[in-house]
C-alpha cells in the first residue's frame, strides 16, 4: 500500500545518511595509524638524550625531520620553528607532517597542527592548536588536540573534533582508535551534518575497521528536512574496503516521521526495533520492524494504521516497497470505521492486503469474520474477497458462504455490493433461510437469491428458483416454480406460481397459479391475496379462473373471496357447480357461514340446472335452507321431461326437481306446457 511503501523508502533514506558521515571520520584513524607505527619504528634507534640518529637531517631554513627505511621515506616533518627539548620531549612550532603510503600509488596524508610534541622515551606524539588531517582530496579532519600513545596503540582526540567531506560535516567531543584492534570511538555530543541538510546526532558510536561494523550508543537522533528518526542504540554491517552499509539497525522505544515534500501528508513508525538491509546500489531490500510496531499516516482529516508484533517489508532495485508483512495480532486501519485484523497482513505494491489466517474485517456497520481474506483498497472503493467460508454481519443481518466478493464505499464504508455463493445461509429480525448463491445490492437492502432459494419468516415459507427480498421496502418477488406456505392458526395456505411479488400487505401471483387452504382450492393465470391471518384472507383472481369454494365448483374469467365478508364474487362466463346444481351466468356471488354455502346468486341471463330440469331467468337464487333455485325475470322457464315447459314471473326448482311451484307477477300470466302421450288402447 502506498501508506507503508512511500514512508518506509524515506526512512531507509535518513537512515542511511549517517553511516556514510562515520566512515569519512574513520578514514583518518589508518593515517594515524600508519604514521604512528613509522614513528615508533623510527624511534627504536632513539637513544636517551638529545641526540639524532644518523639518518635524519636538519636544515638551517627552519626545522625538517624525515625517517627513511630501506631507501623509501616513511614521514617527513617540517617545522617553522624548533623549540628545543623538555625533558626527553622535543617541542616544534607550525608543524606540517606528511606520511607516505607503503606504494608509490597511494597519495600522501597531511597532518598540520600549531604544535607538536615527541616523547622520546614512550615514543607518544601529541599535535596541539588547530591540528587539520587531510586524508585524501575529498576529507579533512579538524581539532585543537591529537595524541598517541604507543603503550596503548591508541590516536586520541580528546577535544572536540570536525570531519568534513563534500559538504558533509561531523563533530564529536573525543575520538579514540585503537590501532591493534581498529576500533573507532566517537563519544560526546556526537552531532553530523549532510549536504542535503540533514542531521544526526548520537551520545556515542563505534567503528570496527577490521570487522565491518559501526554502533551509536546513548540515543540516536536522524533528522532532515522531511523528517526525524530517534532510538536508544544503533548498528550497521559493512562491505569490506568501501564501508558502505549492509544493513543498518535501530533499536530502544523507535520513533520516526516524515512529511511530504507538499507538506499534505504525515508518516509516522513507532517499534522497538528495525533493521534495514541495503543493496549494492544503496537502496533499501528489505526493512524488518519488531516489538509492537506502529505505521501511521495522517493527511488532512485522514488516518491509517498498520500495527503488529513484527512488520516487515520488501524493496524492488528502485527502492520502492514490494511486499509488506505485518505480523503477530497484526492490525489494519484503513480510515474512520474501517479496520482489518489478522495474525498476518500482507500488501504488495498494487495495493492488495491479504490475510492467511482468522481474520476479521470491519467497514462502518459491517463485519465479515473469515480466512484468507484478500482486500483492494483504491482510492474510493474497497473491493474484499475470500475463497473460504466467511461471516458478514451488516446491522441486524448475519450471512454466511463458501465464498464471499464485496464492494464498499472508501469514504462512506457503505455496502455497495455483495456477493455470496455456496451454501449461502442468512438471517435477519424479518427472514431467514438459504440458497446456492447471495447477491446483495443497494447498500445491501435487497438480496438476490439463486439456486435453489429457500426463505421463511414467522407466517411464510417461500421457494423458487430466483428469488429478491428488499429489506428497506419489506418486499419480496420470486421466479420460475414459485412455492409459498403461508401458516396461521387455521392451518396454512398453499400457492404455487411461476412468479411472485409481495410486501406485508400483498401478494401477487402471475404464470399459472394454484392457491389451497384446507378445502378452498383456486386456480388462475394472475391472482393478489392479502390478510392470511385467521379468517381474513382476501384474494382477486383472473384469467382462466378455476376454485372449489365451500363445496362449490366453478370457472369464471374473475373471482374476489373475502373472508370478512363471507363471500364469493365470480365474474364472466360463470360456470358455478355444487352437487346436482349447476349454474351458468355472468354474474355469480355465493355467501357462506361456518365453511357452509348460504345462498348462491347469479344475474345477467341465468341458466340453472338439476336432477333433470333446465331452467333460465334474468336472475337465480339458490337458498341453501330450503335446497330450491328461484328463476325469476322475464321469459323465465324450467323444462323437464315429465313437466314439459313452465313459464312465469318466479319459478321455484324444488328439491331434486320433484315440483316446480310457479308464482306469477301482477298483470302476468303464467303458462304450462305438458306433454301429450300419443299410446292407443
Amino acid at each position: 500500500m502506498n501508506l507503508e511503501r512511500v514512508f518506509i523508502h524515506r526512512l531507509v533514506r535518513v537512515l542511511r545518511v549517517l553511516l556514510p558521515l562515520v566512515v569519512v571520520g574513520l578514514a583518518a584513524v589508518p593515517a594515524w595509524n600508519y604514521l604512528v607505527r613509522r614513528a615508533q619504528r623510527g624511534s627504536e634507534s632513539i637513544r636517551s638524550g638529545t641526540q639524532l640518529p644518523r639518518n635524519v637531517s636538519v636544515h638551517t631554513e627552519g626545522f625538517t625531520f624525515s625517517r627513511t627505511e630501506g631507501g623509501r621515506t616513511l614521514f617527513t616533518i617540517h617545522a617553522k620553528s624548533n623549540l628545543g627539548l623538555k625533558g626527553n620531549k622535543g617541542v616544534l612550532e607550525d608543524v606540517d607532517v606528511i606520511v607516505y603510503g607503503p606504494t608509490e600509488n597511494e597519495p600522501p596524508k597531511k597532518i598540520r597542527g600549531k604544535q607538536c610534541t615527541y616523547d622520546q622515551e614512550t615514543n607518544d606524539f601529541q599535535f596541539d592548536g588547530n591540528v587539520e588531517a587531510q586524508l585524501d582530496q575529498k576529507t579533512f579532519v579538524r581539532s585543537e588536540e591529537l595524541i598517541y600513545t604507543h603503550r596503548d596503540r591508541t590516536v586520541v582526540s580528546p577535544q572536540r573534533a570536525t570531519v568534513k567531506q563534500l559538504g558533509t560535516t561531523g563533530h564529536a567531543d573525543r575520538v579514540e582508535y585503537a590501532l591493534e584492534s581498529g576500533l573507532l570511538k566517537l563519544a560526546g555530543h556526537v552531532k553530523i551534518q549532510t549536504a542535503e541538510h540533514a542531521e544526526v546526532e548520537t551520545d556515542s558510536a563505534l567503528f570496527q575497521q577490521k570487522e565491518n561494523w559501526t554502533t551509536m550508543t546513548g540515543g540516536v537522533s536522524v533528522k532532515s528536512q522531511n523528517g526525524w528518526i530517534h532510538g536508544t542504540r544503533g548498528r550497521a554491517e559493512l562491505v569490506p574496503e568501501t564501508y558502505k552499509p549492509k544493513t543498518i539497525t535501530v533499536e530502544g522505544d523507535v520513533t520516526a516521521e516524515s512529511r511530504s515534500q507538499a507538506g499534505r501528508e504525515l508518516w509516522k513508525i513507532r517499534a522497538a526495533w528495525m533493521e534495514t538491509a541495503v543493496s549494492s546500489n544503496g537502496t533499501a531490500e528489505r526493512v524488518k520492524t519488531r516489538g509492537n510496531v506502529e505505521l501511521e499516516k495522517i493527511s488532512g482529516e485522514t488516518h491509517q494504521r498498520l500495527t503488529g508484533s513484527e512488520i516487515d517489508a520488501q524493496f524492488n532495485e528502485k527502492g520502492e516497497a514490494e511486499i509488506i508483512e505485518a505480523r503477530q495480532n497484526a492490525r489494519m486501519v484503513f480510515g474512520p470505521d474501517q479496520t482489518l485484523e489478522s495474525n498476518v497482513i500482507r500488501s504488495d505494491a498494487a495495493g492488495s492486503v491479504q490475510t492467511f489466517d482468522t481474520s476479521t474485517l470491519r467497514l462502518g456497520d459491517s463485519t465479515i469474520q473469515g480466512r484468507e481474506f484478500t482486500i483492494q483498497n483504491a482510492e474510493d472503493i474497497v473491493n474484499f474477497n475470500t475463497l473460504r467460508r466467511a461471516d458478514l454481519k451488516s446491522g441486524d443481518r448475519l450471512s454466511a458462504a463458501d465464498r464471499t466478493t464485496a464492494r464498499f464505499d472508501g469514504h462512506t464504508n457503505m455496502l455497495l455490493e455483495l456477493v455470496q455463493s455456496g451454501n449461502f445461509q442468512f438471517r435477519d429480525p424479518q427472514y431467514q433461510g438459504r440458497s446456492a448463491t447471495a447477491r446483495f445490492e443497494d447498500g445491501g437492502a435487497v438480496v438476490i437469491l439463486e439456486g435453489a432459494p429457500v426463505v421463511t419468516d414467522s407466517e411464510k415459507r417461500l421457494e423458487a428458483e430466483q428469488i429478491r427480498l428488499n429489506q428497506k421496502e419489506n418486499s419480496f418477488a420470486a421466479t420460475k416454480n414459485v412455492r409459498i406456505v403461508t401458516k396461521n392458526s387455521d392451518g396454512q395456505v398453499l400457492v404455487k406460481a411461476a412468479r411472485a411479488e409481495g410486501n406485508a400487505e400483498m401478494m401477487r401471483y402471475t404464470g399459472n397459479v394454484q392457491l389451497w387452504r384446507g378445502d378452498v382450492f383456486i386456480k388462475a393465470d394472475r391472482l393478489e391475496a392479502a390478510g392470511h391471518e385467521k379468517q381474513n384472507m382476501r384474494v382477486h383472481a383472473e384469467g382462466n379462473v378455476q376454485s372449489i369454494l365451500q363445496a362449490v365448483r366453478a370457472t369464471s374469467e374473475k373471482l374476489d373471496y373475502d373472508d370478512t365478508l363471507s363471500s364469493a364474487h365470480y365474474l364472466g362466463n360463470v360456470h358455478a357447480q355444487k352437487q346436482d346444481m349447476i349454474v351458468e351466468s355472468p354474474d355469480v356471488t355465493v355467501r357462506f357461514r361456518d365453511n357452509n354455502v348460504t345462498e348462491i346468486t347469479a344475474v345477467g341471463g341465468v341458466k340453472a340446472a338439476r336432477a333433470g330440469q333446465r331452467g333460465t331467468g334474468e336472475r337465480a337464487v339458490y337458498d341453501a335452507a330450503t335446497d330450491s333455485v328461484t328463476l325469476s325475470g322475464k321469459n323465465a322457464q324450467v323444462r323437464d321431461q315429465e313437466h314439459g315447459l313452465t313459464q312465469g314471473a318466479r319459478l321455484v326448482m324444488k328439491k331434486n326437481g320433484d315440483t316446480v311451484s310457479v308464482e306469477s307477477g301482477i298483470g302476468e300470466r303464467t303458462l304450462t306446457q305438458h306433454p301429450v302421450s300419443n299410446n292407443k288402447k
